[in-house]
């Protein structure tokens, strides 16, 4: 999304509507799921334009809005990951991630959104890659990232896995398992680049 309408760069939190752009934006929750209504058009969406300057954004020289995200794919000893379901835009199965806060490595916050998006903490992250996603949207009207994934290996997976109030029923499945599912653009553009590297395979030549 291109922010391509007037807006001061004061450093101050601001919501617009993506459809007239005006900031009145008021946040609901319809079936569960978190959702926006203009007071101005009246329209709702599943998303806002979101300013933020506690997090990590810029736009490019075409406009363009982009957002730094990290995240974290868990891995057991039978190589399944820890996947959940999103009760934010956009509305299918991740791993644990969100925004890097301005200022922050991306380690750290990684770290951070797994401690609070499903209480797991501890542990080695491995960096698997880091990559510029066009297409890439969220609820905060970004659709493009600077995505940071990490490895994370824990010893079991544990019984019972509490997500917080962005996503609900924590599952483990094999990357197999997890392409049969709608998942987050990042998720499933990094299972496709680098199944490999998270599953453990090497190969040769």
């Amino acid at each position: 999304m291109r922010i391509d309408f007037s807006q001061p760069y004061d450093d101050t939190y601001r919501e617009y509507c993506v459809h007239c752009h005006a900031e009145a934006i008021e946040w609901i929750t319809v079936d569960g799921r978190k959702k926006c209504v203009c007071g101005s058009c009246g329209r709702r969406s599943d998303r806002a334009i979101v300013i933020d300057p506690a997090i990590s954004w810029w736009t490019d020289e075409t406009g363009e809005y982009w957002h730094e995200s990290a995240g974290v794919f868990v891995r057991d000893p039978q190589r399944r990951f820890l996947f959940f379901r999103r009760l934010a835009y956009p509305f299918v199965m991740t791993v644990p991630a969100g925004h890097v806060d301005r200022g922050e490595a991306p380690d750290t916050a990684a770290a951070r959104e797994l401690t609070e998006e499903v209480g797991l903490g501890g542990g080695k992250l491995r960096l698997v890659t880091s990559a510029h996603l066009l297409g890439d949207a969220c609820r905060r009207g970004s659709d493009a990232h600077l995505w940071h994934a990490y490895l994370l290996d824990v010893a079991a997976a544990p019984q019972e896995v509490t997500v917080n109030e962005e996503g609900e029923s924590p599952v483990w499945l094999s990357l197999d398992e997890a392409r049969s599912h709608r998942l987050t653009f990042a998720v499933a553009r990094i299972i496709e680049t680098h199944g490999d590297e998270l599953v453990g395979v090497v190969r040769e030549g």
